[in-house]
């Protein structure tokens, strides 16, 4: 009797402790993450998906480099047409001021007038020609004018090319072919500081022309209007 109620005790023990056992371990497996179960069309679909996202992926950085090729494409030509547009900025000064010392259009500016006139006093009839104004005078003036930087110069208003001629008929002379009777007004455009300087030098134009017996005017002019050339005017 004794020896079957131990083994009833042991059964037990076996029962419950397998019990335990089978309920920690439904416990276990359903605690743990569930395994999906892919057939066939659904790891087709999911390929499929995976390299459509691959592919837009590839295209998206395909097309950011097209993107930033694109816009250097655009700065380029932007920096392009800015230097067209200084160029041509600068050709257009160059034309104007071109044009300005071919008379071609009038000019403005500070600037220096000199006065030619014929002496008042002539001692001897005779040597009247060493009392007046000569081309020479002229030339010298004007030479002088241009070394010194001088942009246009005129005489009595019409503007002295460096094609023009100066020749002198008695009491007159003339400017490519245009007479003008003295007195003879120089006025040439440029740094009025510059140019004033520049004749009135010790033995320089101005005093040759008095030792010359030419009376001399100089001044210098904070504004100065000239005209184009008459054959520019028409």
């Amino acid at each position: 009797m004794k020896r079957r109620k131990g083994k009833s005790i042991i059964l037990s023990l076996v029962l419950l402790v397998s019990g335990f056992l089978v309920s920690y371990s439904y416990q276990l497996t359903k605690s743990s993450p569930e395994m999906i179960q892919l057939n066939d069309s659904q790891w087709e679909k999911e390929y499929f998906y995976q390299q459509q996202l691959l592919d837009m992926e590839k295209k998206n950085k395909q097309l950011r480099e097209e993107l930033k090729e694109k816009r250097k494409n655009i700065q380029d030509i932007e920096n392009e047409m800015a230097d067209r547009e200084q160029v041509v900025a600068d050709f257009v000064e160059r034309k104007k001021k071109l044009q300005m010392l071919n008379g071609e259009v009038p000019i403005q500016g500070e600037g220096v007038e000199i006065v030619l006139r014929d002496a008042e006093y002539i001692p001897d009839e005779e040597q009247v020609n060493q009392y007046i104004v000569h081309e020479s005078h002229i030339h010298s003036v004007v030479n002088e004018l241009l070394s010194a930087g001088a942009k246009a110069v005129a005489i009595n208003g019409q503007r002295y090319m460096k094609d023009s001629y100066i020749a002198c008929t008695g009491p007159v002379i003339t400017v490519d072919g245009v007479q003008h009777p003295a007195p003879f007004v120089i006025t040439a455009i440029g740094d009025a500081e510059v140019l004033y300087s520049s004749l009135n030098l010790t033995q320089g134009v101005v005093d040759q022309l008095r030792s010359d017996n030419v009376d001399v005017e100089l001044s210098k002019e904070n504004q100065l209007e000239m005209k184009a050339r008459l054959s520019a005017e028409g």
